[in-house]
């Protein structure tokens, strides 16, 4: 019998999500579970995005504003015009652009210049982007323009 409690606790515990480490607001219809299927997305498709994520990001909310942002040490806040996208994959490189700034503020790393810092997080997404067989045009061109925006600039200022 106690074998029998033991195997039913196991089963529950390993059923356990593990984004539920990473509390997601509920907002909008279905965007919970939108940021839910970009971090599964991650996961599946990048171990050192996912790991930078889940150890930098222990919140998901949602505002209104130009751009998706941090509130370190530990906030994503995605606009809710990126969320209106309905584009998992668009979600999933907010997540990791994010969560690299909240591995540069967690870790106190000193950047040459907010634009280097860019730079940085827009690699990592590129990274992702080009591991998935499907992304959208429109999301991996802005990814290459913003890479080379910033490259560009902190180049400049070196």
């Amino acid at each position: 019998m106690y074998i029998k409690h033991a195997l039913i606790a196991l089963l529950c515990f390993l059923s356990v999500n593990l984004n539920a480490q990473i509390k997601i607001a509920e907002s909008g219809e279905g965007w919970k579970e939108q940021v839910e299927e970009a971090i599964q997305l991650i996961k599946d498709t990048d171990t050192s995005a996912y790991r930078i994520l889940i150890e930098n990001c222990k919140e998901v909310e949602y505002i209104i504003g130009s751009f998706s942002t941090t509130y370190p040490p530990n906030r994503i806040a995605i606009t809710v015009n990126d969320m209106k996208m309905n584009s998992v994959n668009n979600i999933a490189c907010i997540l990791i652009h994010e969560s690299c700034h909240l591995y540069v503020y967690n870790q106190k790393l000193e950047m040459e210049s907010p634009d280097y810092e860019e730079y940085l997080c827009y690699s990592k997404e590129y990274d992702f982007l080009c591991k998935l067989s499907y992304v959208e045009d429109w999301l991996f061109q802005n990814t290459i323009n913003k890479l080379l925006f910033y490259k560009a600039k902190s180049n400049r200022q070196e």
